[in-house]
């Protein structure tokens, strides 16, 4: 008889965890190719959003994503226990403001310049601090330069969308793009400039692995949930070895 009691009550208390879960999942994320792209339709792939999508799918739960500007999508995923943001570099100051579910990609950070801009056998930190350089607003690229000296009134220029940096280096109002390689160099080839455009300076200390997080008061059955069903599609792309390649 206790046995059946403790089997019905385990029954109802997963069916009530499970049933507090909504239908559908908020997911946030930013227009940050290749790790999340908004394609023609609409619809929002690259290699990030495949990874998510497969764990949503594992974990037999309902999503939408919505691709807003960075600040705007912290905002949006702060305010509801249950909603996600992706891709977000782990941090020493960021790991106890997130629930960290599972790594989805890895970002290395590089300096670019146009090819018209002087050329020197070694360029540093000192150095490109001569130019003027763009860097996305509101990421860590962006604390790394004003940490190590520039400034908005002298060699910084902040944007909201990255694509528009492109923009501003061709026509000549930038010297220098710093923000992530795949992101830079699929911009260049997109706009035909590849082969103008040089990488000239990689920061190691920005090397960061991409993760899809959760708020950090999310419910523990809801987590355990998102990171058993995170673990079986790591270990299934570890096998396949497609796409971003990370540590599962």
């Amino acid at each position: 008889m206790q046995y059946f009691i403790g089997s019905v009550i385990a029954i109802f208390s997963a069916f009530y965890t499970h049933a507090d879960i909504p239908k559908k999942i908020d997911i946030y994320t930013e227009h940050f190719p290749p790790y999340q792209v908004k394609q023609k339709n609409g619809a929002i792939g690259g290699f990030a959003s495949e990874i998510v999508r497969l764990i949503m799918w594992e974990a037999d739960l309902g999503y939408q994503i919505y691709m807003l500007p960075w600040a705007r999508a912290k905002s949006y995923a702060s305010k509801s226990p249950y909603a996600l943001l992706y891709s977000l570099a782990k941090t020493s100051d960021r790991e106890a403001n997130y629930t960290w579910i599972a790594p989805l990609c890895e970002l290395n950070v590089a300096f670019y310049k146009r090819a018209d801009v002087n050329t020197h056998s070694q360029w540093s930190i000192e150095k490109i601090k001569q130019h003027v350089v763009a860097v996305g607003a509101d990421q860590l690229s962006e604390n790394y330069l004003k940490q190590h000296g520039f400034n908005p009134d002298n060699n910084l220029v902040s944007v909201s969308s990255f694509n528009r940096a492109g923009g501003l280096l061709e026509k000549g109002r930038i010297d220098f793009i710093f923000g992530a390689e795949n992101f830079v160099e699929r911009m260049a080839t997109r706009m035909g400039v590849r082969a103008q455009w040089d990488k000239v300076l990689e920061v190691p200390d920005l090397s960061k692995t991409l993760y899809l997080t959760a708020h950090k008061n999310a419910p523990e059955a809801y987590i355990q949930k998102l990171k058993k069903a995170a673990a079986q599609v790591l270990e299934k792309r570890h096998m396949t070895d497609v796409g971003c390649q990370v540590r599962p």
